[in-house]
């Protein structure tokens, strides 16, 4: 459905990136490729802070250092809760391009409680570990009260350290009104009744992949940094023919 509504918009690529793990990437770039879409492999990971990190594999060595890393994360705690040491980056960050994910990034997450300097900081010890052009500064609008202000102090912080900004959407269903199923599995998820799972719904069915004429005017004031998504993309060129690799016996 994903990769459907995404040919319909014209969007010559795109990203799956799964939290912790890279659990649809072979569905997802077998079926890419079908609709004549590049596929971009990454993933959300969760890091020892229980801050977020997006991580999308440039070429072969960043997709081999992020299932690396991924498996030191998926290793370090019980199963389902993968959690990565910031310290396992620096030399295993080759060919990853870095976004600072959403509200829960290390940069939104301080922000967000009014932590400007511990923002500062997280953005000096990324910048620390992936080069110049490896790393961007996310920012997002799903119409909640907070985002338009974290979206001007995330481009603030970006100015200060010289990094480029991209526009994302976090997406976790196609439509818009994928978001009624979305609160059905969130219910099923923590096994309560849907009236009884309002806690744990994302408070409005913001959360779909959007068109650039959609996400436009939200960001009407950072034009580079919707223009960057697609420079992303145009790096990100990773094929992997996951039915011809030549395993052991």
């Amino acid at each position: 459905a994903l990769l459907d509504r995404a040919l319909a918009l014209g969007m010559p690529a795109l990203a799956l990136t799964d939290h912790d793990g890279l659990y649809g990437a072979v569905r997802f770039s077998t079926e890419a490729q079908k609709r004549g879409l590049r596929p971009i492999l990454g993933a959300e990971l969760t890091l020892t802070s229980e801050e977020h990190l997006v991580l999308l594999a440039e070429d072969r060595q960043g997709y081999a250092n992020l299932c690396w890393l991924i498996s030191q994360a998926q290793l370090a705690e019980s199963k389902g809760h993968a959690r990565l040491p910031l310290s396992l980056l620096p030399g295993h960050a080759e060919g990853l391009i870095a976004l600072t994910a959403c509200r829960q990034g290390p940069l939104a997450r301080p922000l967000l409680a009014g932590e400007r300097d511990a923002a500062r900081a997280a953005l000096r010890q990324l910048q620390q570990i992936f080069p110049a052009g490896y790393l961007y500064v996310e920012m997002q609008n799903h119409f909640l009260r907070e985002d338009a202000a974290l979206a001007a102090a995330l481009a603030e912080l970006a100015a200060e350290a010289g990094l480029p900004l991209v526009v994302t959407n976090n997406t976790h269903y196609a439509e818009r009104d994928g978001h009624r199923l979305a609160d059905v599995l969130k219910a099923i998820d923590h096994n309560v009744p849907l009236d009884d799972a309002q806690e744990w719904l994302r408070p409005n069915s913001e959360w779909y992949l959007k068109s650039a004429d959609e996400l436009a005017p939200l960001f009407a004031d950072y034009p580079q940094a919707l223009a960057n998504s697609l420079e992303i993309a145009d790096r990100c060129r990773v094929e992997i023919a996951f039915r011809e690799q030549a395993l052991p016996p």
